[in-house]
């Protein structure tokens, strides 16, 4: 990779890192993003609200790509960083590398600008993807031009620095945050019975959770974790009128997810009856499956190998989550991962910062699948 788009690209990432916003909040980080291409590339750029895209158009195109990065951070506090550019935001910071991942796309935008491609290249910069909105509404650019395939990576510490890793298939778990909601009386707590508490309802749904999430019930991994439970207020004299146990189901399969999330709503329909409750659930945060076609993952695959970059297939898909599987319902594509270090922060941890050393093999590696 030329050695001034690099320097740039690096700075660009930490300029990103120093000033993180929130998911749907990205504003100021992406016109960052669109003044750095519109200042380095004759590339034409379109402002799509939330997020935006720019595109290269060759002489006579055979297929229409598309590269997706992230822009969105994480509120995790990075004040007692030692970072020369750590976050200047209260209590919000890039802990899972996205500025980078976008620093690598606007790097790899420049490149092809000067370059040039055989193919028309779309440069798809995404909000909102940590809490699951930001693809489902990019996706409009799949439709709308005619996509034939979307690629993106992340990076992935504990693999070693700039090893490649794909996963043909399914490559990441389907997730959603639940929240069941029970309403029910107060009374005084000398005379629970002339209440409604929901705390017998509540305890009696988590203890289902185990025989719910048996493995016998499922062809994939299927996860129930308790996140918090709410139940009345700190006042001695009162039993509880109100409560809401609150859950992140994920599962490999997606319709196995949903298949868990109608067994627990059965079983909590079921004790608001048995207890003179009203019910109401809430989701949050929801991601499908992510899946990459074959096709696409062995692209990924002989990309490594053209590039000499050591590559691993795991096994079994990773267990987090990832708004891209929306693109790839729509489209050919796949995401793999670039190895962060084995002994790299982990993800969504106050120590994690993305390693620049891997923004010329992402842009390198970006430009061979373009080919």
């Amino acid at each position: 990779m030329n050695s001034e788009r690099l320097l740039s690209a690096i700075a660009l990432r930490r300029r990103l890192h120093s000033e993180a916003e929130l998911s749907n909040m990205e504003y100021n980080t992406k016109a960052i993003l669109m003044d750095y291409l519109r200042t380095r590339t004759s590339l034409k750029v379109c402002d799509m609200g939330a997020w935006f895209y720019a595109v290269y158009r060759a002489k006579a195109p055979k297929k229409r790509i598309a590269f997706r990065a992230d822009f969105d951070a994480l509120p995790i506090d990075e004040s007692g960083s030692c970072l020369p550019y750590r976050s200047k935001t209260p209590g919000v910071s890039h802990k899972c590398g996205h500025d980078g991942h976008s620093a690598c796309l606007a790097a790899f935008a420049d490149t092809i600008d000067k370059e040039g491609a055989d193919n028309d290249i779309y440069f798809l910069f995404q909000h909102a993807e940590e809490v699951g909105d930001g693809a489902k509404v990019c996706c409009e650019l799949i439709e709308k031009e005619h996509i034939d395939e979307i690629y993106g990576f992340h990076n992935m510490p504990a693999f070693p620095l700039g090893e490649i890793i794909v996963i043909p298939g399914i490559s990441g778990f389907a997730s959603t945050g639940l929240i069941f909601r029970f309403k029910g009386e107060t009374s005084h707590a000398s005379e629970p019975e002339r209440g409604k508490n929901p705390a017998f309802a509540i305890s009696k749904l988590i203890l289902d959770i185990d025989s719910l999430t048996a493995p016998d019930r499922y062809s994939g991994l299927v996860i129930c974790t308790v996140i918090r439970v709410d139940v009345g207020e700190e006042a001695f004299g009162t039993s509880a009128g109100s409560g809401a146990l609150m859950l992140t189901v994920r599962a490999a399969h997606e319709d196995e997810m949903y298949s868990l999330i109608s067994a627990l709503n059965e079983k909590a329909e079921g004790y608001a009856k048995e207890y003179g409750l009203e019910l109401s659930l809430e989701y949050r945060d929801t991601f499908p499956e992510t899946y990459n076609h074959p096709e696409s993952a062995e692209r990924v695959r002989k990309a490594a190998n053209a590039l000499g970059l050591p590559i691993a297939v795991p096994d079994e898909p990773f267990r987090c989550s990832e708004d891209f599987g929306y693109y790839t319902k729509l489209t050919k594509g796949a995401i793999f991962d670039i190895g962060s270090g084995e002994e790299h922060a982990g993800l969504h941890t106050a120590e994690f910062d993305f390693p620049d050393e891997i923004i010329g093999e992402a842009v390198e590696f970006f430009r061979e699948l373009a080919k």
